[in-house]
């Protein structure tokens, strides 16, 4: 999301898979839930079973104690609040974080019927641009705060989202292209792989249709609110369940021109637990 330095693609795929520090989440009954204590209060998450990337990321981190210590480093009213950049238990005031990610990513795991209402927890990632795949940064994550919409305001948000669409099939094309054909990536080719990625962009818009924000998603957005634009670019991979006075007075804190509190929000530890 804010970050500003090269993406690192590169995907640890024991971080996400079988790591032999903890017992892996869907080998016990029941639901998995972290709570987060920072030092203005705490909340609770329940991870979502059906994206095992991000929930066996997520515990081995809570779990290794990546979180203890950091920041959240941005905080936006009505939108949500960011943390998990390692190099912010530093707390250098005035500095921005956010370029930190632990220096590796977690593959997307985009499924349609989660979507980010209030309390979504959510991924961090770079744009579509300079990261095609949506791949997450390792270690940050984000709960939705978000806000209440109006039809008029959801129908803004769907052409919105339709115009994005078409932006993020176009750098999906360049990048597929490159892997089929590297000599496209010179840049004596340059022209060439621009118009045949918006070609195949255009053909995979015409296949896929609209985007539509979907009456049941809407009716949640009009009274528990959440960020509809971003619905389909993010892994929604657990949910709020407890503690929503918490992120709210953490979203209402006074911020700097680069959104990280200018009282320092810290996490002081995480627990896992299976319910």
């Amino acid at each position: 999301m804010n970050f500003v330095r090269t993406f690192a693609v590169f995907v640890l795929a024991s971080v996400a898979l079988g790591m032999s520090a903890y017992e892996p989440a869907d080998s016990v009954p029941g639901n998995t839930y972290v709570t987060v204590s920072t030092n203005v209060g705490d909340f609770t998450l329940m991870l979502y079973d059906d994206t095992p990337l991000h929930r066996d990321n997520f515990i081995r981190l809570c779990q290794d104690g990546t979180y203890d210590g950091v920041l959240f480093h941005r905080v936006i009213k009505d939108f949500l609040i960011q943390g998990g950049d390692p190099n912010s238990r530093e707390r250098i005031p005035g500095k921005p974080y956010g370029d930190g990610d632990g220096g590796f990513c977690v593959y997307s795991e985009i499924l349609p019927h989660h979507f980010c209402k209030r309390g979504a927890l959510i991924d961090a990632k770079l744009g579509d641009d300079v990261n095609p795949t949506r791949m997450s940064a390792g270690t940050q994550f984000c709960v939705v705060q978000g806000s209440v919409l109006s039809d008029e305001e959801l129908d803004a948000v769907e052409r919105r989202l339709n115009e994005w669409q078409k932006n993020y099939l176009y750098h999906l094309a360049r990048y597929e292209l490159m892997l089929e054909d590297p000599s496209l990536s010179t840049v004596e080719n340059g022209n060439l792989l621009n118009a045949k990625a918006r070609e195949r962009a255009l053909w995979q818009s015409m296949d896929q249709g609209p985007v539509v924000i979907s009456p049941e998603h809407r009716e949640v957005y009009r009274t528990i609110g959440g960020t509809p634009h971003l619905d389909g670019s993010v892994t929604v991979f657990g949910e709020l369940v407890d503690g929503q006075d918490i992120v709210e007075k953490i979203t209402l804190m006074e911020t700097d021109e680069m959104d990280r509190p200018l009282s320092d929000v810290i996490i002081l530890s995480t627990s896992v637990s299976r319910r």
